[in-house]
């Protein structure tokens, strides 16, 4: 389990849901000693009307996440990777190495927090197909999270993100070829571009451009700009600004 860890909502058989994941431990994945995904469904006692956790819950869930994650955990045996919250009901996702350890370990776990309906259950996933199809979020909600993490640092020195400002962009592509395609989609977008990068030592080109908007819109803003990057063989690598109190 890494220090990476971070939400996004979606929707999960058609009903709204909210994936909280360890996005640090992709890198390592698949941990080739855990081939086993197993899972703990707790019904939430006080859910709102659409299925999510409520804030009268909130306090509640946080400390049976807390307790039981760990006393799973602990032995070495189960990895944590994530949970799901829909349908009125808390999934806990885990990779492990035994199905009885893993069982015995959720149902000591739940005696604690005896309130809570709880189910386990397991199956083989050696590729942990669970945690890149379904926990892991797309490149676009996987971008929605790293947007949110640069407007909280600017709140936190008092931005107000709905000021106008000249927002900086950052992007590298595998040639010279892409690189001057993506400036002139840039420009006819309004993007003012600073300047092509001679190949850096890994033979990408690099390019920043810029423009005046709000980071309050910088979903909207950045989306598009992946989507061409990614079309042309690129990598989005990021916005800044600077902040407007």
């Amino acid at each position: 389990m890494s220090d990476d860890w971070d939400f996004f909502s979606l929707r999960v058989d058609d009903q709204a849901a909210s994936i909280f994941v360890d996005l640090g431990i992709r890198s390592l994945a698949p941990v080739r000693t855990h081939p086993l995904m197993g899972y703990l469904r707790v019904a939430m006692r006080r859910p709102r009307e659409d299925g999510l956790s409520s804030q009268e819950e909130f306090d509640d869930l946080i400390a049976l996440e807390d307790r039981v994650t760990a006393d799973i955990v602990k032995n070495g045996t189960a990895i944590y990777v994530g949970r799901n919250t829909s349908s009125w009901n808390r999934d806990f996702f885990f990779y492990a190495t035994d199905a009885p350890r893993f069982e015995n370990a959720a149902r000591t776990a739940m005696g604690e927090f005896p309130s809570y309906k709880y189910e386990t259950g397991m199956s083989e996933d050696r590729d942990w197909q669970t945690y890149f199809d379904f926990l892991h979020p797309s490149d676009a909600d996987l971008q929605r999270i790293k947007n949110r993490r640069v407007r909280e640092r600017l709140d936190k020195h008092g931005d107000n993100a709905s000021n106008k400002r000249e927002i900086d962009h950052f992007a590298y592509f595998p040639n010279a070829a892409a690189q001057t395609a993506f400036a002139d989609y840039a420009r006819a977008e309004g993007f003012a571009v600073a300047g092509a990068d001679r190949p850096n030592a890994g033979g990408q080109f690099g390019l920043r451009f810029s423009k005046v908007d709000q980071p309050a819109r910088i979903d909207d803003i950045v989306l598009p700009l992946v989507r061409k990057i990614t079309e042309l063989g690129g990598e989005y690598d990021g916005w800044g600004c600077g902040v407007t109190p």
